[in-house]
């Protein structure tokens, strides 16, 4: 799964976007607004999102990928996780990855995570037309 997290002001408007594969096929994407917040809080988010339906739609191994280095880091334990709503974040996922037999996060540059960015800011321009 690529996943992505945007916010628009840091803190401000934020989104997700997530696109999930088997193989080479997209079998479903995910674009939706989400409360306020930062870029870290968004990509954190968005990773969330991703595990909770790669779960609920029977995955067993999953692996992440993120243009966010410090996200991936974050979760990897090589940078500290300072701020507690964060923190409590990168709980949830861990907890979330826990429940799968196998489960690897990569960093990616942002050329690589195309999809996922696009999805994010779709978020945003269907909110900007319904309102």
């Amino acid at each position: 799964m690529h996943c992505d997290g945007a916010s628009k002001g840091n803190p401000g408007p934020s989104s997700i976007g997530i696109a999930i594969y088997e193989g080479e096929e997209e079998i479903h994407s995910i674009s939706e607004r989400i409360a306020d917040g930062t870029n870290n809080t968004a990509e954190w988010a968005a990773l969330e999102a991703g595990l909770k339906w790669c779960l609920e739609n029977g995955a067993s191994e999953v692996e992440a990928f993120l243009d966010s280095e410090l996200v991936v880091k974050q979760f990897k334990g090589e940078y500290k996780v300072k701020s507690p709503h964060l923190s409590e974040a990168k709980k949830r996922v861990q907890a979330l990855s826990s429940r799968l037999s196998g489960f690897k996060i990569f960093h990616v540059l942002r050329e690589k995570n195309k999809r996922a960015d696009k999805l994010a800011n779709q978020a945003f321009k269907t909110r900007e037309e319904s309102d």
